[in-house]
Formats: C-alpha cells, sequence, structure tokens
C-alpha cells in the first residue's frame, strides 16, 4: 500500500515525458489525478490511461508562462474533487544556447515557465493546502541546477532558483504542507532523445554516470511518489538527486 490511496494529485506538464509517467505512476497508486498542460488532445490521452488504471483524470489546459490564467486553473483543478493533495510541478523548457548566444528573449522564456509559471502555480495551491490543513508538493529540478553540465546556462540557473524556493516554502509552510524537489540528471524523453543520440553526448553522460545508463521517466515517477506519500512524512525541504550517482563523484 503506497498511502496514495483515494487522494486527489495535480501535475503539470502531464503530458509527454517525465511528467506524463508521474501522472500515470500516482494514478497506479491509487490519485486521482488533475493533468495540467498545453495541448488538449495529449492530455485526453493520458487520461484514457489513467482511467484504464482505475482512477478519474481531469484535464486542465494552461500555459504556466500565462500568470494571469493560473487562479482560474488551479479553481477548477481544486473544485474538481474537493481539494488537492499532492502537487507535482514539472511543466518546463531548455533552451540549448551557447552562453555569448543566449538572447534576453530566451532568458526570459525559460524563467518565465521554469520558475515563474511554476512559483505560481505553487502558490495557488499551497495557499489552499495550507487553509485546509496539509498536502505535499514535490518540485523537479535537475542535477544541473546544483553541478555543471551541458545543459545551457539559463536552464542551470533556473534549476537552482527552483531548488531554493523548495527549501524557502518548505520552512515558512512547516509544518502544515511539506515541500520537497527531486533532481533528475539525464533522462530519455522525446525531447532530449536527438541530444542524446549524438555520440559524443551520450558518451559524455555514460561516463559521468556511475550506474552506466541514462535515467528513464520511471526512475523519476519513483522518487516522486516517495515523496509525496506518508511514507515521506518526516522529510521536507529536501532536493533528491536521482542521477544515476554523477553528483557522488
Amino acid at each position: 500500500m503506497s498511502g496514495l490511496e483515494g487522494r486527489r494529485a495535480l501535475v503539470t506538464g502531464a503530458s509527454r515525458g517525465i511528467g506524463k509517467s508521474i501522472a500515470l505512476d500516482l494514478a497506479a497508486a491509487g490519485c486521482d489525478v488533475v493533468g495540467v498542460a498545453r495541448s488538449p488532445d495529449a492530455l485526453a490521452a493520458v487520461g484514457s490511461e489513467v482511467e484504464s488504471l482505475g482512477r478519474r483524470f481531469l484535464p486542465v489546459e494552461l500555459d504556466v508562462a500565462s500568470a494571469g490564467d493560473i487562479p482560474a486553473a488551479i479553481d477548477r483543478a481544486w473544485d474538481w474533487r474537493g481539494g488537492i493533495d499532492v502537487l507535482v510541478n514539472v511543466a518546463g523548457l531548455i533552451v540549448r544556447s551557447a552562453p555569448l548566444e543566449v538572447t534576453p528573449a530566451e532568458w526570459d522564456l525559460t524563467f518565465s515557465v521554469n520558475v515563474r509559471g511554476t512559483y505560481f502555480v505553487t502558490q495557488e495551491v499551497g495557499g489552499r493546502m495550507l487553509a485546509n490543513g496539509g498536502g505535499s508538493i514535490v518540485t523537479v529540478t535537475s542535477l544541473a541546477g546544483e553541478r555543471v553540465t551541458r545543459a545551457s546556462v539559463s536552464y542551470q540557473a533556473s534549476k537552482a532558483a527552483l531548488i531554493q524556493v523548495t527549501r524557502a516554502l518548505a520552512v515558512h509552510w512547516a509544518p502544515t504542507v511539506r515541500v520537497n524537489a527531486v533532481a533528475p540528471g539525464y533522462v530519455r524523453t522525446d525531447l532530449n532523445a536527438a541530444w542524446l543520440a549524438d555520440e559524443e553526448n551520450g558518451g559524455y553522460v555514460l561516463g559521468k554516470t556511475p550506474l552506466g545508463r541514462v535515467g528513464l521517466p520511471e526512475d523519476v515517477a519513483g522518487a516522486v511518489r516517495f515523496l509525496a506519500s506518508p511514507a515521506s512524512s518526516y522529510v521536507t525541504g529536501q532536493n533528491l538527486r536521482v542521477d544515476g550517482g554523477w553528483s557522488a563523484q
């Protein structure tokens, strides 16, 4: 038993990759799921998979970069099943520009999604959780938020910001709401499959990873499930690295 049976979870970036894997894993653990993403068709596909697991699914179309649209979206999600017990922030992007080639527009786009969007979703849900007496929030950060990788500088900076946001909110909202993060290393998704397929890039990742493989979305989902569940009831303010041992070196 996961301790998540009958809980209500909201997952941003739920339409593909890590977000989709987390949404399905939480459904398998017993959660009804609100899936938030920009693509209604992709959300519908995820919803069918969630429902095949015997759980309910609510699709919410939202671009988290549009901060003004967040309150109404969270109102809808909260009202659907009378609350949210678990929030998982996954929505994010990377713009692969070299340091001397980053433009102000690229920098602002990265931070508007990865940091500002995540923060204001968390603010809306967290405020309701505090008033309702509890909840667990998990944000997907990155190994690149604490270690220099080949990710773009703007991406690394945005993930570092999220790690500190996690710590700050954990202190502010304790003991009512737990706030944690999961920091994946390189995980194979449709967004980076071509990059990883490059022989030099693939060799770089494997050479840095003691477990000798690229991560899978399911690897991240398992860590999120732990932090979302009562099994981690004495854990808050942490950034759990899921990186195949990269950061141990």
